[in-house]
């Protein structure tokens, strides 16, 4: 009965008997006991007795308290950054609401970090969001005061609740905090940077509770860009995210569907309007939503590493095409297939592109791939090894992009690249803008200079090719040769230009 009351459960009991047979004793310790003493006992014997089983008791309780204390560290607090976790974030916003609160959420993600836990792994990627927490504790804590509630959110997000400031000045404040994230991190060996996106909900205009408010604050998350992007909710942007949820997960299935489809288009080089081959390009036909843009599945892809089994997808399917065309006597010279920077990042890129070629059993210079400038020169000197192994193969390289980003000419001079391309960009008004002229003409000269071939993408026009050739350029792509087409209709192309 003593321990079925709360009160008494876990209190020390000791009996006393005169009966020294074993059955009442295990039935005295049956019904809870914690020890016994036989009669007759001297006093000094009881008294050492209940000495030690209330040492035993205070260190059970105190293993107690400090197993609660740890369970309630697990349930509330993330165990990386020591941050609240999502809930405990949700709990105490709720409170400061029905108090009379009235606050505003900022969802912040670390848009790089899915890719850092892939490449490198999950200790560095802990390492990340625990510096990343301490920089913007600090932070918040120093401009927003000392009470200040950051939690960590999600995988790679947190959450800040503010109170008291005016809305015109949350961008600015948000900013403010964010900036300690614009220097580098010290990762595994590496200085790493890293940008927030944030998203910002603000109560009750965006969300009459905690839970909706931080969901809201997430959805408004715009994508990450140098210097940390801020974005409110709006029910538009909460539609696009809907959209972006959706796309994600049909995403996934959309390779074992069968719903892309490659497009190519044509390249042609300058000197006698020769064909020198084609760029495949990616399509996604949605069972309900038709055709979706590349500019918006791609990114969903690279986020959730999707692109990884699509890219290789591609890659098998366009060196296949390319042997089916040559198989039908096409003189198709090379296919061209753009890599992303999460395919760049991956170990197995060498020996996937192996695999495909041995399978294809196409002869070395039938695959260019594409690389972008700011993947190339993130990491100069793995890029360098990286790419010196593909050319191994007899793979192309083109870098492509070139005069978007941070073109650093000592690097370039050292990547083992065959053909720049130049970004469309700069194609668009070459005839009318000497400006635009200019850098093309500074391109090819320095392309040239390192014996590498050119590419002018978003060729339209022919006075932009007229142009493009006075400048020396090498190979055109663009409408005015031909927009993207199916594999099926490339052989009438050709024929119809003079090619088959």
């Amino acid at each position: 009965a003593l321990r079925a009351e709360p009160r008494t459960a876990d209190l020390p009991f000791v009996f006393l008997t005169g009966l020294d047979e074993r059955e009442s004793v295990r039935a005295g310790m049956n019904l809870g006991a914690d020890d016994y003493l036989t009669k007759p006992f001297r006093p000094t014997e009881l008294l050492s007795l209940v000495r030690a089983q209330l040492q035993r008791f205070a260190r059970r309780s105190e293993q107690r308290l400090r197993l609660e204390a740890e369970a309630r560290q697990l349930r509330e607090f993330d165990s990386v950054t020591g941050l609240p976790n999502r809930g405990t974030f949700v709990d105490r916003l709720a409170r400061h609401i029905d108090a009379g609160g009235d606050p505003v959420v900022a969802s912040l993600a670390l848009g790089q970090l899915p890719v850092l836990r892939q490449t490198l792994g999950q200790g560095p990627a802990n390492e990340v969001m625990r510096e990343g927490a301490n920089r913007l504790l600090d932070s918040a804590r120093s401009r927003l005061g000392a009470d200040v509630v950051l939690a960590r959110s999600g995988e790679h997000r947190f959450a800040l609740a503010i109170e008291g400031v005016d809305e015109a000045a949350v961008e600015a404040m948000l900013r403010d905090v964010l900036a300690p994230l614009a220097e580098p991190m010290a990762i595994d060996g590496r200085r790493l940077f890293f940008d927030a996106s944030v998203g910002v909900a603000v109560f009750p205009r965006d969300g009459d509770s905690a839970e909706a408010l931080l969901d809201n604050a997430e959805t408004a998350e715009p994508a990450t860009a140098p210097g940390g992007t801020v974005a409110f909710y709006s029910a538009e942007n909460s539609a696009v995210r809907g959209r972006q949820v959706r796309l994600l997960q049909d995403l996934r299935l959309a390779l074992e569907r069968g719903e892309f489809t490659l497009a190519y288009q044509p390249q042609l080089a300058l000197a006698g309007e020769r064909l020198a081959g084609f760029e495949a390009l990616l399509r996604w036909h949605h069972p309900e939503f038709g055709q979706v843009a590349p500019s918006e599945f791609i990114p969903l892809a690279e986020d959730s590493g999707q692109i990884l089994p699509i890219g290789s997808w591609v890659l098998r399917e366009s060196l296949r095409q390319l042997r089916v065309w040559r198989a039908a006597g096409l003189g198709i010279e090379r296919i061209a297939v753009n890599l992303s920077p999460r395919q760049f990042e991956d170990p197995g890129l060498v020996g996937g592109v192996w695999a495909a070629l041995d399978e294809a059993g196409l002869p070395q210079g039938s695959l260019e791939l594409e690389i972008t400038e700011s993947v190339a020169f993130h990491d100069p000197e793995r890029a360098i090894a990286l790419m010196a192994s593909l050319r191994r193969l007899g793979v192309v390289l083109a870098l492509d992009d070139f005069g978007t980003g941070y073109s650093n000419l000592s690097q370039l001079k050292r990547l083992p690249v065959d053909v720049i391309k130049i970004d469309q960009l700069f194609v668009r008004q070459i005839v009318r803008d000497p400006g635009d002229a200019a850098i093309v003409r500074a391109v090819i000269a320095l392309a040239h200079g390192f014996g590498l071939k050119v590419v002018a993408e978003g060729v339209e026009t022919p006075a932009q090719v007229i142009k493009l050739a006075q400048l020396g350029c090498d190979v055109c792509q663009g409408y005015h040769y031909g927009a993207p087409m199916t594999a099926a209709a490339v052989p009438a192309w050709m024929t119809e230009r003079g090619f088959a």
